[in-house]
């Protein structure tokens, strides 16, 4: 019997004395795993894609190496809209198959249009915030957030199952009938949909039976075959939506998190631990291992080093472009102050020339303001003598000034708070600064002022300290 895992032929019994593994149970695993493939392709194929993700999902639990079902499983989330999971797969299968994988030319062809991936992400971006404006009740900021999603992705299932309950609740019965037969035709099983169409075959039945047992006089809003989007009131949310909220929302943050943290550092520290093996085998060569054999575990080691920084590249590349991005959006909302957080943490040295640019006309807009923002808070936070807290402002501000006409105010006020808290050395460096730095600033002459003071109150200490020493 041959060994489905490392290919040793089994004299006798069932487990293999050159790896260990049970091939019986290894071959009935794998086998499990190819129907369950098998299975999620049918279903790919007449667009039961919830159902096509739970056969593949399955197929990859009885085999984790089997990145065929990966590879189908990522073009599937990719239909469905879902992009982050789809190049987790894929970046996963590339992993264990360097070779002719399809999962590279997938990854590549996204790379190449930039812009189409960027339109993807901000969708899920857009989407996440109409929930967040859910949550807090800012309903009409939800549904322009949801219309943007859809527009930049138009199948993304969620966000059209999300945008079909809200015009459930709006009673909007005919917008809810476009969105729900629109995520349908991407997915013709998912369960929300089915779920919301039946809802809506039930409340459309029941306006009829009410048309023809009673005169209605309620105004009928006007629609057409892509009605206006409704004004959505808020009402006593039910599980259904909090359902969706919390398992899209988790899952759509979470996933750069798994991916960078933990997809990545674990693959990369595999790939460390064969390359440790493999030094200490050269190093520990005998005689028993012939010139060539010596060779052939040096290039190995040295190939699998150069694989190993190659990856590890291209995983710091990724965070950096997840911090841009991050910043990107935290900028569209006007929260400059913590857009300029996450860009001073990018290394844009392997960037492109187009992120490099994107990441330059960003620090453009963001830093001054940040800065100035910054500014105004640490000033009126030192007016209201809460000297920490003012500290904590004026100093980050300098993180993010460069030639802006404040920059000597933040240097007198944070001399004034060390002065303070008579830390004497760095109220007189910050003091120093201005007349060294900027010589003509309206603070110099308070400057020059305050060094005179520190200088003179010091040896008056040094004089009353002297008696003692005289006594003793």
């Amino acid at each position: 019997m041959k060994c489905p895992n490392c290919g040793y032929i089994i004299q006798q019994g069932v487990v293999c004395p050159n790896c260990g593994v049970d091939a019986f149970i290894f071959k009935k695993t794998r086998n499990t795993s190819i129907r369950l493939y098998n299975k999620g392709l049918e279903q790919a194929r007449v667009r039961d894609l919830t159902g096509a993700v739970k056969s593949l999902e399955q197929s990859i639990l009885f085999d984790k190496n089997n990145y065929i079902a990966r590879n189908l499983l990522g073009l599937v989330y990719h239909e469905k809209g879902q992009i982050a999971d789809a190049l987790k797969q894929w970046i996963v299968s590339a992993s264990i198959e360097h070779k002719n994988n399809p999962a590279s030319r997938y990854m590549e062809t996204l790379q190449k249009d930039g812009r189409k991936m960027e339109k993807k992400n901000d969708a899920v971006q857009f989407y996440n915030q109409a929930i967040a404006y859910l949550q807090q009740g800012s309903d009409d900021l939800a549904l322009i957030q949801l219309k943007r999603a859809l527009d930049y992705n138009s199948n993304f299932v969620e966000a059209c199952n999300l945008m079909t309950l809200c015009c459930l609740q709006e009673k909007n019965f005919d917008r809810a009938s476009y969105f729900v037969q629109k995520a349908l035709k991407i997915d013709q099983y998912n369960p929300l949909a089915l779920r919301y169409a039946r809802e809506l075959n039930i409340a459309t039945e029941e306006k009829k039976a009410v048309k023809n047992n009673t005169v209605d006089t309620t105004t009928v809003k006007r629609t057409d075959a892509a009605p206006s989007v409704p004004t959505y009131r808020r009402q006593a949310r039910q599980n259904n939506l909090k359902n969706e909220i919390i398992a899209f929302f988790i899952g759509g943050v979470s996933i750069a998190i798994v991916l960078l943290s933990l997809v990545m550092p674990a693959l990369s520290e595999e790939k460390d631990k064969i390359i440790d093996d493999l030094r200490s085998k050269v190093s520990s060569a005998s005689t028993n291992i012939t010139p060539e054999e010596l060779v052939e575990l040096r290039q190995r080691t040295e190939a699998l080093e150069q694989e190993n920084e190659k990856y590890k590249s291209e995983a710091l590349k990724q965070q950096n472009v997840t911090l841009l991005q991050e910043a990107t959006a935290l900028a569209e909302q006007d929260n400059v102050i913590d857009a300029a957080n996450k860009i001073v943490l990018i290394d844009s040295s392997s960037f492109s020339e187009q992120e490099k640019a994107e990441l330059n006309t960003l620090k453009i807009n963001v830093l001054p303001q940040a800065a100035s923002n910054l500014y105004t808070q640490g000033r009126n936070e030192f007016l209201n003598k809460n000297y920490d807290t003012a500290k904590e402002h004026l100093e980050n501000c300098l993180k993010y000034a460069s030639s802006e006409d404040f920059i000597d105010d933040t240097f007198y006020y944070l001399g004034q708070i060390a002065q303070e808290k008579n830390d004497m050395d760095t109220a007189k460096q910050y003091y120093q600064r201005i007349l060294n730095e900027h010589p003509d600033s309206n603070q110099s002459a308070n400057a020059q002022n305050a060094l005179e003071q520190i200088n003179t109150v010091a040896p008056e200490q040094q004089s009353e300290q002297q008696p003692d020493e005289n006594i003793q």
